[in-house]
């Protein structure tokens, strides 16, 4: 069978749940090495729209601005893209309602559902092609040569800082979200550690020692 060179690029990983069999069960992301600039997606809506140079960006800044306002004193924001609304979290296991105290929440983050209208533009767009397969290495197997996923962790590493993220280490070594994090947590154990993590915000990086 020739193959296929159009349609939505995707790639698979092994999962931690297996099948009866006890073997890994694959799931599928889209291709991890692809990503656009918003400075590529503001030059094309400029291009599409009566947009300005800067609208753009002025107005996610507005819209940003104005939603934390709202999210933060708990409204759900509903918008053409979807709805916005807060991610709470207990701090601690409490099993009545009668203990939970105002200080055991926290902010988890930002929950967003997309509109009917978005899901549709996207099927649309993605249309008959369909999905393209393309075959990276097993994670399982790359994750077996450290001396390369040290020569990957090492490019990963923000330019400005000895920190590197889950996203930039999967980028530079190939590995799955999963096997990427596994990695990480792994080299910040032992004695020895070579990495330590750092909540920043709503994101974790891991620091070299």
């Amino acid at each position: 069978m020739p193959r296929k060179t159009d349609g939505l690029p995707f790639e698979v990983h092994r999962s931690p749940s297996q099948d009866e069999e006890g073997r890994s069960v694959l799931y599928a992301t889209p291709q991890s090495d692809r990503t656009r600039e918003f400075s590529e997606l503001e030059s094309m809506v400029e291009m599409k729209s009566a947009l300005r140079k800067g609208e753009l960006q002025s107005a996610l800044y507005a819209f940003m601005d104005e939603c934390s306002f709202w999210l933060a004193d708990g409204y759900r924001i509903q918008s053409p893209l979807g709805t916005f609304s807060l991610r709470l979290g207990m701090k601690r296991k409490v099993t009545s309602p009668n203990e939970v105290r105002h200080d055991d929440v926290e902010f988890k983050g930002i929950e967003f559902h997309p509109s009917a209208d978005f899901l549709r533009a996207i099927r649309r767009r993605i249309g008959n092609s369909g999905f393209r397969y393309v075959r990276k290495a097993d994670s399982t197997l790359l994750i077996r040569n450290e001396e390369e996923m040290q020569k990957a962790l090492y490019r990963s590493i923000h330019p400005e800082g000895d920190y590197t993220t889950v996203p930039s280490f999967m980028f530079h070594s190939g590995l799955s979200k999963y096997a990427a994090t596994k990695m990480l947590k792994r080299w910040c154990e032992g004695n020895k550690p070579l990495l330590r993590s750092r909540r920043v915000g709503h994101s974790v990086i891991y620091e070299l020692v």
